[in-house]
């Protein structure tokens, strides 16, 4: 490691000193990377994987795993007017949060394609805080002319994902006066190594767990507290490609690997898919959330005319036939090329006919399957239906057998969202 120099600035060189923009853990993930390969997410760079992505995929599904997920974009919308800009630009009843509570939803533009998708929740009256990918530009433009301020608080905090079975008897351990379970989607505030730390009942994974906002300069100090309260429950730190493969494994989106923003800011993902790959909430499995007793809010027109007219595609699971992708010679059980999750769209046949795309393909080490999102016409989208993924792969093109599934692959161990 002495060749790299972490900081929480912008990236810059040294000489043959190479500097990057870490999170507020990145003190206590470097040391723990053992494999030293590092994912770029947004501005910051985060661990890929410690030591083993299947290792701490199954303490996640198993045990407890900790993980950063600082890089997500914080902001503060807050003021007289800002319940009213929520409430005009989120597809649910804002004023229906309560203080405390946490909405995940979509938002929309006046096309009713979706510009991004994340948390969204109350911190009282006139405070509210978004949690997402990069969208600052987007939530600024419709501020103007309201009696409300936009702040970006990315670097102010960063997030401590815990996640799994026993995520809950490790936070019992570890905060000072005691834990009280929270309903999910709840936000409470609790004492950690002396430290002010916000726990949210939130996680990307499926299973049991929280995120811990912690202001920058305690993270050191809540990492090493969680950590050690951690070890009698079998704790590990898991890395984005494991939060990855989780996230798959439990039927969650990102946008940018598996639709395009339709706001103006580039989004946190690396990969960014094609504009032709702007959604709907139809489109995203998503509809659930559009609230159409409200009156209005932006993008209502459209997304009526589509709910009426069934103008979406169907987001469905896909089972692949991995071994046709990894060759007849394949004397493995599990296709160890095929674990990075493919991020960037394969199209997706019936017969000669293309009736959609596939996204964010992997192999779950979970359920031993190689699986994926399909976007499909909706004549396709009944489970047990037989499809057609055109593989591209070092020059090579080969079809590919599918199956439609239902969604999520992994079953949620948790409360449904509010």
């Amino acid at each position: 490691m002495d060749d790299i120099k972490f900081t929480t600035g912008l990236t810059e060189a040294h000489g043959a000193r190479v500097a990057f923009r870490g999170t507020p853990f990145v003190e206590r993930t470097a040391p723990l990377n053992q494999n030293a390969l590092w994912m770029r997410w947004d501005r910051n760079m985060v661990v890929d994987a410690y030591s083993d992505m299947v290792a701490e995929l199954s303490a996640i599904r198993t045990a407890v795993a900790m993980g950063d997920m600082s890089p997500l974009s914080k902001y503060v919308i807050a003021g007289p007017d800002a319940e009213a800009m929520m409430d005009k630009l989120i597809p649910r009843d804002i004023k229906k949060l309560q203080v405390g509570q946490i909405y995940y939803a979509p938002w929309c533009d006046e096309n009713g394609h979706v510009v991004g998708d994340g948390l969204v929740f109350r911190m009282d009256e006139n405070t509210f805080r978004v949690s997402a990918d990069p969208g600052f530009t987007w939530w600024r433009q419709h501020a103007e002319g309201l009696d409300v301020e936009v702040t970006d608080i990315t670097d102010t905090y960063g997030i401590l994902t815990l996640q799994g079975p026993r995520s809950r008897e490790v936070l019992e351990a570890v905060t000072e006066a005691g834990f009280q379970e929270l309903p999910f989607s709840r936000l409470a505030v609790v004492t950690i190594a002396g430290r002010q730390v916000e726990i949210l009942r939130q996680g990307f994974t499926g299973e049991h767990g929280y995120e811990l906002w912690v202001k920058d300069d305690d993270a050191p100090i809540v990492w090493d507290a969680v950590e050690a309260a951690g070890r009698p429950f079998g704790i590990r730190p898991a890395g984005a490609w494991a939060l990855d493969v989780a996230r798959l494994e439990a039927g969650l989106l990102i946008v940018g690997y598996d639709y395009t923003s339709a706001g103006p800011d580039h989004g946190g993902a690396g990969i960014q898919a094609a504009g032709k790959f702007r959604a709907s909430p139809f489109d995203l499995g998503l509809g659930r959330l559009v609230d159409f007793k409200k009156p209005d809010f932006l993008g209502r027109a459209a997304l009526e005319r589509m709910s009426k007219d069934g103008e979406h595609r169907q987001l469905v699971g896909l089972e692949i036939d991995w071994k046709q992708i990894a060759g007849s010679g394949l004397e493995s059980k599990e296709p160890g090329n095929l674990r990075r999750v493919r991020w960037y769209p394969v199209p997706v046949f019936d017969g000669s006919v293309e009736i959609g795309h596939a996204s964010s393909v992997a192999w779950s080490p979970t359920l031993r399957k190689l699986i994926g999102f399909g976007h499909l016409q909706q004549a396709f989208g009944e489970v047990g239906t037989q499809v057609t993924l055109r593989w591209e792969d070092d020059g090579t093109t080969r079809d590919v057998a599918a199956r439609v599934v239902a969604l999520p692959f992994h079953s949620l161990r948790r409360a449904a969202s509010n």
